[in-house]
């Protein structure tokens, strides 16, 4: 996944997907990253783009995490899933045990829509609400930026 920090192009971020214990949610993100899945209709007049280019990381919890993945506003407010607006958790196996844990972000149980975050340090507090699926191993986060 590349990104700019300021304008300036940095490292791409690669990450370990855990797509034997999570291949829900694993299969959601990679789409959205791909993009094949094109777009999709939000009105008669417009289409939604199902797609991670150009988005931005609206969120920023110094010491805990970045947030990123609304395709559609790019606020926060909105995101959604390949299989339809939100879908279900899988399991929770994987823990927020490390710097570095892709998770998906929700607004309560089963609402995983496109938003994800990436944590900056052991989250233990996530553990069973967010669901982990892949693991920074691009050393990206282990610099000091955040």
């Amino acid at each position: 996944m590349a990104i700019k920090i300021g304008g300036d192009s940095c490292a791409p971020l690669l990450f370990e997907l855990y797509s034997d214990i999570v291949p829900k949610t694993c299969e959601n993100f990679i789409k959205l990253c791909t993009g094949e899945l094109g777009t999709i209709p939000k009105n008669e007049n417009e289409n939604y783009r199902m797609h991670y280019l150009n988005t931005i990381y609206f969120r920023l919890v110094p010491g805990g995490w970045i947030q990123g993945g609304d395709i559609f506003r790019g606020s926060g407010d909105d995101g959604r899933s390949i299989y339809g607006p939100k879908f279900e958790d899988e399991n929770f196996v994987i823990k927020h045990d490390r710097r570095g844990v892709l998770s998906m972000v929700n607004e309560g149980r089963n609402t995983n829509s496109s938003q994800f975050m990436i944590i900056f340090q052991p989250a233990p507090w996530m553990n069973c609400r967010y669901v982990a699926f892949g693991f920074d191993t691009s050393f990206f986060l282990s610099f000091s930026l955040f």
